[in-house]
């Protein structure tokens, strides 16, 4: 009797392999995306005597994965939802940051670490939101907020809250990426223009 039910149970196991194999070469493979390749010129010429600049960016503990977040806004606009078969290839906090400092070097200044003696700009970046947002099954918006703090060694000189929604040409992962690569790169110009407004 328990040789039976054990074969049976082979069975059964055996099958429950053979079907998950099945349905896992049907699916699509996962894709995995970034801001794409730093072509976009800033447009912004930052002084020649402007202190070389320390980044740092942060982001809420929800946002600190690879994750593609979207919400339906006609839905629930307090849900977060995620892409199952797409993701970032970093976290967007470490996304926005490279794209940062990319912009920065572009327009003349240096990028710093943190384990500089001097006592540089010290640009941190708080990400308040990095995800899609659908207004209908067919209509959505990749939208970047956060909250920029301007620092000049332990001195605070400026902060400001950024937000940018860029349409998403596609209402699909692919589509949110390329919005908030978008919007990421102006709101980046738009950050380095609000620098040199503090006349540092």
């Amino acid at each position: 009797m328990m040789k039976r039910i054990r074969f049976c149970f082979t069975l059964v196991f055996a099958a429950a392999v053979l079907t998950a194999c099945a349905l896992g070469d049907n699916r699509p493979a996962a894709m995995l995306y970034d801001l794409g390749p730093f072509e976009m010129e800033s447009g912004t010429s930052l002084p020649a005597g402007m202190p070389a600049v320390h980044t740092k960016v942060t982001a809420p503990g929800w946002m600190n994965e690879n994750l593609m977040f979207y919400r339906l806004d006609y839905i629930n606009n307090q849900q977060i939802r995620f892409y199952t078969e797409s993701s970032w290839n970093a976290m967007p906090s470490r996304l926005f940051k490279s794209r940062l400092e990319a912009f920065l070097v572009s327009s003349g200044n240096p990028v710093i670490g943190a384990r500089t003696v001097s006592s540089p700009l010290v640009l941190r970046i708080h990400i308040e939101d990095f995800s899609q947002h659908f207004s209908s099954p067919t209509d959505s918006v990749g939208r970047v907020a956060l909250c920029a703090t301007l620092f000049k060694g332990r001195e605070l000189i400026a902060q400001k809250i950024f937000i940018k929604e860029v349409v998403a040409q596609t209402p699909d992962a692919q589509g949110g990426a390329r919005a908030l690569a978008q919007g990421s790169d102006a709101l980046v110009v738009e950050i380095m223009q609000w620098m040199l407004e503090q006349q540092l």
